[in-house]
C-alpha cells in the first residue's frame, strides 16, 4: 500500500491503548447508547462552540444509523473510554496526500481532565504509524479556546485561518509526522 494511503477496516475493531487508562475503541453499534448519554448530558454543551454534533444525533437511534451507515466513508470514528466510561469522541477523517483531520469533543461531565489530550494523543500515533499519514490537522471554531488551548499541548501548530464552506471561521493547527532519516 503506498505511503499515506489506507482502507478502512471493515471487520475488527481497532481499539487504540496507551500506558494509561484513556483508549479509544473503534464506534460499533453497541457504543450508540453511552454516546447519545454523552450529549444528552447537556446537548448546550456541544453547541455552544457552532458543533452540530448535538443536532445530528437527536436521540439514540440517529447515533446507531450513523455507526452502521456512516455519512463519510473515509472517516475512522472512536469513543474515548476511561476504563467503562465512554467520555468523548474522537474521529479521523481521511483526505488523501498522506492528509487527515482530527476532531474530538468531551461530554460536559469529563471536561477539563485532560481527555481529548489523551485521546488525541493516540489517535495521532494510529495515523501516523500505522496509516503512514505525513499531517494531522484540527480545524476550531474561531473563539474555542479550550480546544485552542488542547491542540497547542498535544503539539499542533497553528497553521492559519480561514472560513470552510459553511462559512464557519476557523483556526487550522497542523502537526507533521517526524520522518527519522
Amino acid at each position: 500500500m503506498p505511503q499515506g494511503e489506507s482502507v478502512l477496516p471493515t471487520s475488527e475493531r481497532i481499539v487504540l491503548q496507551g500506558n494509561d487508562t484513556v483508549r479509544l475503541m473503534q464506534l460499533v453499534v453497541d457504543d450508540a447508547q453511552p454516546y447519545f448519554d454523552l450529549i444528552a448530558f447537556d446537548p448546550e454543551h456541544l453547541r455552544q462552540n457552532d458543533d452540530d454534533t448535538a443536532d445530528k444525533y437527536p436521540d439514540v437511534a440517529s447515533v446507531q444509523q450513523s455507526i452502521e451507515n456512516p455519512a463519510k466513508p473515509n472517516k475512522y470514528r472512536f469513543g474515548i473510554w476511561d476504563g467503562d466510561a465512554m467520555v468523548g469522541s474522537d474521529n479521523l477523517t481521511l483526505e488523501g496526500k498522506g492528509k487527515a483531520e482530527l476532531g474530538s469533543w468531551v461530554g460536559k461531565q469529563y471536561v477539563g481532565r485532560g481527555y481529548a489530550g489523551r485521546g488525541r494523543s493516540l489517535l495521532v500515533d494510529f495515523a501516523f504509524h500505522t496509516l503512514g499519514l505525513d499531517e494531522v490537522h484540527c480545524d476550531i471554531v474561531v473563539g474555542n479556546e479550550a480546544s485552542r488551548r488542547s491542540v497547542e499541548k498535544s503539539g499542533f501548530e497553528f497553521a492559519g485561518e480561514f472560513v470552510d464552506d459553511e462559512g464557519k471561521h476557523k483556526w487550522r493547527y497542523a502537526l507533521q509526522r517526524k520522518v527519522v532519516a
